[in-house]
């Protein structure tokens, strides 16, 4: 039998070095600037025109020009100019009480301040149609006293003669700098237009970061590539793939190993790469020696009858010393305080959660939920917090760890368990809180002063269902006092013996309880709640919660 001519990961990775960067280095000096630009301006000018048309199907062409209409009264004049003088808005008010435009008004007003701030808006504005005069309904500033008439709009004026032309979208500098300017009739019930919607959208940051980016790769990049690319083969042989060797073949030697184990059977590989690679031989070798120690305490103390239960006990001792319990986790830290805890319906579980200084302002916290109960979901569990802890370890975003961790445990998924995820890492210097949602149940949000809400972020699809899926972070900017609270599906899907679940409805209700409760009396309230709602029905679902609070000013609280 012929044998098949084996190629080294070594071999692999050099090649590949070397053909990205030199390909890339030419690709990026022919194309990049050219490619980036158009493509930039050509989402941008779809994003406007796509949130112009979504906000004029929003509005009420009826309602719209009945407040167009009455802003362009001689008497609103008279009082608009009057409660501008006076920065009173009083009068305004009482003129839409009288004209039963008030709630119009609110309500229009409100549809176009939540476009402007949910879906990253400069600015949004109605212009009439004909005579090139504008009603400004939204402005975070002035309120009321921005409706009205203004003989001066910071941005284009478009011509529009009411027979239904496409309008098409412009790019301006402003004093805002850079904006793509869309613009959208808004129809009344009979199909005529009454107003245009305007809205302009920045691309000053892009651009920006366009033009930084051009540069860099015109000076750089045909310097760099031959000196990336032998730096970069040298790199990956010394600090990659000669140590995944080594432990390759040394974990393999361990798991192979049948009868009694003893401490000579722990992994001992030269290892001191000062990153992820020692953190999973450390990982690894902390594993083998627990695996060690148990087993033999195991045939110690236990007989034949005793092992299933021993073992078990064993592997939820395991479980248990891998979830960080000493609260609080870092006295030091002021700037936050939080805690977490884990219930597991049998006597090991499929949760999990961690937390751990990234560096000293950057904060990692992560939730998840492994698919299926006991020893097998344990077993994953394990293997997935190893790879999790290790990747965010290195400061990249929850996303691209996603990214990456979903493909390698999928290619040995053989088992077809997958695992919902919620990860975040906290810049505790801005309160800025990076966080990616894998198929995990919603967090609740408390901002200071204010209930806890569920705050609905996007989802990807729950890790090791399918390779090649790629993941998105989004942020939440956390102030003094904001808290948040994020929890496995065992917490809402706690059932009594009704077989009624417990609810997020409950979760945020328990929550709320307490208005002013840290992170321990949140968990504590919660935990609570679902024991008193449960009462003697059995626990079918690992119940896991890790509550924080961000006190920058230093006023952390239990």
């Amino acid at each position: 039998m012929k044998t098949e001519r084996r190629i080294s990961l070594s071999v692999k990775i050099s090649v590949l070095i070397i053909i990205l960067t030199f390909g890339s280095a030419a690709m990026s000096i022919l194309a990049g600037y050219r490619e980036h630009k158009q493509t930039t301006d050509k989402f941008y000018e779809d994003l406007s025109r796509n949130i112009a048309h979504t906000v004029s199907n929003s509005l009420n062409g009826a309602k719209v020009r009945l407040l167009l209409d009455a802003a362009q009264t001689p008497e609103y004049r008279e009082i608009l100019k009057k409660a501008r003088q006076d920065q009173d808005p009083a009068p305004i008010v009482e003129y839409l009480k009288s004209r039963h435009l008030l709630l119009t008004y609110d309500n229009i007003n409100e549809i176009l301040r939540q476009y402007t701030q949910y879906m990253d808006v400069e600015y949004i504005y109605l212009q009439h149609i004909g005579n090139g005069t504008f009603c400004r309904l939204v402005d975070p500033d002035d309120g009321y006293l921005s409706y009205g008439l203004t003989d001066k709009l910071d941005g284009p004026y478009v011509q529009y003669s009411g027979q239904n032309e496409s309008i098409p979208a412009t790019i301006s500098e402003t004093s805002l700098g850079t904006l793509v300017t869309s613009f959208e009739p808004v129809y009344d019930n009979e199909g005529t237009p009454v107003a245009l919607v305007g809205v302009d959208v920045s691309v000053e940051k892009m651009r920006a970061e366009h033009q930084r980016f051009a540069m860099l790769c015109i000076v750089n990049a045909l310097i760099m590539a031959s000196m990336a690319a032998a730096a970069g083969v040298f790199f990956i042989r010394h600090t990659v793939t000669n140590p995944l060797e080594r432990l390759a073949v040394q974990t393999r030697a361990f798991t192979n190993k049948r009868g009694h184990y003893d401490s000579g059977d722990i992994i001992a590989v030269d290892v001191h790469s000062r990153d992820e690679i020692e953190d999973l031989y450390n990982e690894i070798r902390s594993m083998e020696k627990k695996i060690v120690e148990y087993l033999d305490h195991l045939i110690k103390v236990t007989g034949e009858k005793e092992r299933a239960r021993t073992e078990l006990n064993i592997a939820a001792q395991i479980q248990n010393d891998m979830l960080p319990q000493t609260f609080p986790p870092f006295p030091c830290r002021r700037e936050f305080d939080l805690y977490a805890s884990m219930d597991p319906a049998r006597e090991v579980g499929g949760d999990f959660y961690d937390f751990f200084m990234i560096d000293d302002d950057h904060l990692a916290m992560l939730i998840a939920d492994v698919s299926g109960k006991g020893v097998p979901a344990a077993l994953f569990m394990a293997i997935t917090k190893s790879l999790l802890k290790t990747a965010m370890s290195s400061g990249a975003s929850p996303a691209s760890v996603f990214t990456r961790l979903n493909d390698q445990i999928c290619a040995g998924n053989t088992s077809g368990m997958f695992v919902t995820v919620w990860a975040g890492v906290l810049e505790i210097s801005t309160g800025v809180l990076t966080a990616c949602n894998a198929g995990h149940e919603y967090p609740a949000l408390s901002r200071s002063g204010h209930p806890f809400e569920l705050y609905k972020d996007k989802h990807g699809l729950v890790m090791a269902a399918m390779p090649g899926i790629r993941y998105t972070d989004y942020t939440i900017t956390l102030s003094e006092g904001d808290r948040i609270f994020v929890y496995t599906d065992g917490a809402p899907e706690a059932t009594n013996a009704a077989n009624e679940q417990f609810s997020t409805d409950r979760i945020l209700k328990a929550l709320n309880s307490e208005p002013d409760a840290g992170p321990e009396a949140l968990i504590r309230n919660v935990t609570d709640s679902i024991g008193g709602f449960v009462q003697n029905s059995p626990q079918f679902d690992d119940t896991t919660m890790l509550a924080l609070i961000y006190t920058p000013g230093g006023g952390a609280k239990r």
